[in-house]
């Protein structure tokens, strides 16, 4: 077996742990809403969006920087 198939599995078998375990129903609140959601979709969901603002800033954060060093090159200051 390779390493990463290794690794696949011991991250699918960790995933498999957590959900079994955080199966109990919590009442997530925000503002005047109430909803009932598992606990593990709400960690799920968490973890996505937190990913997806990860993603965002640092797609932003290198497009500003690429921006940055060619005006630097044409205003004379190339590295």
């Amino acid at each position: 077996m390779s390493f990463k198939v290794l690794i696949i599995i011991l991250l699918t078998l960790l995933v498999a742990i957590v959900s079994i375990q955080n199966t109990a129903i919590v009442d997530l609140k925000f503002f005047i809403w109430t909803l009932s959601i598992s606990r593990i979709l709400l960690i799920l969901i968490s973890f996505v969006l937190g990913l997806l603002v990860g993603l965002l800033l640092g797609v932003s954060r290198k497009n500003t920087s690429s921006t940055l060093s060619s005006s630097d090159q044409r205003d004379g200051f190339a590295k």
